[in-house]
């Protein structure tokens, strides 16, 4: 009888378990993002940014061959969006390869006698201030923000009603959802990684957050 119990017990101890350990999974956050694009004057390496990393990492790209030439990129790229599915414009394509290429591919030593001069100059002026649209519409459309998202159903990332309704009546909502914006993320609402937006002015950060709380 003894050890019938005993078998008993352990096959309860054992499913119990099982079933524990189902749950505690359900639990688990995905860790923050680390991988960064790096940065570069280039205007492909915002399309990059924002384009990219609603799919994947920076990590994908920093995983591709050295050497790899121009034509390597541009059917990478291509790929991405067909058959893939990316969701950015045509027009975007050779602006992404440059960077690229001339980044991570075998064009980047082309662009370092160029970094080095400017990074060496003892008397060069101060980059002035990057000045962008303040308008929510226009900061919507620079940023490409609907390839994501839509006011009422979700796409990649969340709907704007969706966001505004888990942050209502949180006091520091507008701070928090303006941060999230500039510094990207995943784990908040899907495995789908939303890229930093750092970029963008803490002010304009704020303009858009302020929009989509008001949906």
């Amino acid at each position: 009888m003894n050890t019938h119990n005993k078998i008993t017990g352990g096959i309860l101890f054992f499913a119990m378990a099982l079933f524990t350990g189902g749950v505690l999974a359900l639990d688990i956050q995905l860790p923050p993002e680390t991988a960064t694009y790096r940065p570069s004057q280039l205007p492909g390496y915002q399309l990059v940014q924002r384009n990219c990393m609603t799919c994947h990492s920076a990590q994908y790209v920093q995983s591709q061959p050295p050497a790899s030439p121009r034509g390597y990129w541009e059917a990478t790229v291509k790929k991405m969006k067909k058959p893939f599915g990316a969701q950015f414009p045509d027009d975007e394509v050779p602006a992404m390869v440059d960077y690229l290429a001339k980044t991570y591919g075998a064009e980047r030593t082309a662009v370092a006698p160029v970094a080095q001069k400017v990074s060496t100059g003892a008397t060069a002026a101060p980059a002035a201030p990057v000045v962008g649209p303040t308008d929510a519409q226009a900061l919507i459309t620079a940023n490409n923000c609907m390839a994501c998202h839509a006011i009422d159903k979700k796409v990649v990332g969340p709907a704007f009603k969706e966001v505004a309704a888990k942050y209502a009546g949180k006091p520091d909502a507008l701070v928090q959802v303006a941060r999230n914006i500039r510094a990207g993320g995943a784990g908040k609402w899907g495995p789908a990684p939303m890229p930093p937006f750092d970029q963008l002015r803490e002010a304009d950060a704020q303009t858009l957050a302020r929009y989509v709380l008001s949906q």
